[in-house]
Order: C-alpha cells, then structure tokens, then sequence
C-alpha cells in the first residue's frame, strides 16, 4: 500500500478545500436562519430561526440543482456562499501555511 505523504502544497489545498466547505455551509445557515426570522410572524420564533438554519443547507443544495439546469436565476444562497466560500479558502489557506 502506497503512503500517502503530505506535502506542504497539499496540506495547503487541503486547508483550503475544507476552509470553503465550511464557509459555503455557515453562510448559507446563516441565511436560512435570516430567512426563519423574517418568516417567524406565522411560527414561533423561537422555533423558525433554528429550522431556517436547519434549511440554510438544502437552498444551497436546490441553487446548485438549480444552476445545473441551466437555470441561475432565482438563487437564494449560493451567491453569498461562494463569498464566504473565498474568504473560507484564504482563512484556510493561511492556517496551512502556518501548521506544521
């Protein structure tokens, strides 16, 4: 079995790649927690922002179907996520760069 070593461009992309993954999820919980309150006239508040963040997953998932339609309009969090993806990128580009 070959041994996977890690190199430090490897570690680096890898703190990226995880880096984004984890900003693209927050950012599009965060939405869908905004998207709970601004919906909490007919719930409970207390019961819809934590449902909207629950959801905040699925509106990325539906807007990346969605944009493999061939559809982009109408896109509720992937726009935001791919910011928060970036900046999630850099953070964890710059944390592979300093871990050793």
């Amino acid at each position: 079995m070959p041994i996977l070593i890690m190199t430090t461009k490897m570690r680096k992309l890898t703190f990226a790649l995880v880096g984004a993954l984890v900003a693209m999820a927050a950012v599009s919980c965060w939405i869908g927690g905004v998207i709970g309150w601004e919906q909490s006239g007919q719930w409970p508040a207390w019961l819809a922002v934590p449902l909207g963040v629950g959801m905040g997953p699925i509106y990325l998932l539906g807007d990346l179907m969605t944009l493999a339609d061939g559809r982009p309009q109408n896109m509720i969090a992937l726009p935001q996520a791919l910011v928060g993806g970036l900046f999630g990128a850099a953070l964890g580009w710059l944390a592979g760069s300093i871990r050793k």
